[in-house]
């Protein structure tokens, strides 16, 4: 992970505190959506996701305690039980990556790095089944 941090961090311009909070915040929404089975394949190719993911997920949970991006990811929550299953994943994602202190003009070229380096890492055939178990991430490419 600390390779994709460095690219993140070089090539968007973002703090590091901010690009490894909500790449923890990604990989856990990632982790999700994709089921252990496949995020598994994941982290075998990518030594730290297990943990960036991990860490994410409690982020994510005293967000929702706190109120701020919480308050975006239970209108996600919405969004998904009133349309069915990962209706709300983008705007999950996106209330995620906001709370991480993303800033939302980068939200584009950031997923667009953080799904071409999962792509390089662990193979093409990997991140389709990705994308077909949460479609609503294309919805944030740049």
């Amino acid at each position: 992970m600390d390779e994709l941090i460095a690219q993140l961090t070089s090539k968007l311009g973002i703090d590091e505190s901010v690009a490894n909070a909500a790449t923890g915040k990604a990989m856990a929404l990632v982790k999700q959506h994709a089921g252990d089975e496949l995020f598994g394949k994941i982290a075998s190719a990518i030594p730290g996701a297990v943990e960036s993911a991990a860490t994410g997920a409690s982020d994510a949970g005293s967000d929702a305690a706190s109120g701020g991006a919480g308050m975006l990811g239970k209108l996600a929550g919405m969004a998904s039980s009133a349309l069915g299953g990962s209706a709300g994943g983008g705007l999950e994602l996106g209330a995620a990556l906001t709370g991480a202190g993303l800033e939302p003009d980068k939200m584009g070229g950031f997923v667009s790095m953080i799904v071409g380096f999962l792509k390089e890492k662990a193979g093409a055939e990997v991140m389709d089944q990705v994308m077909a178990k949460f479609p609503m991430l294309k919805t944030l490419l740049g």
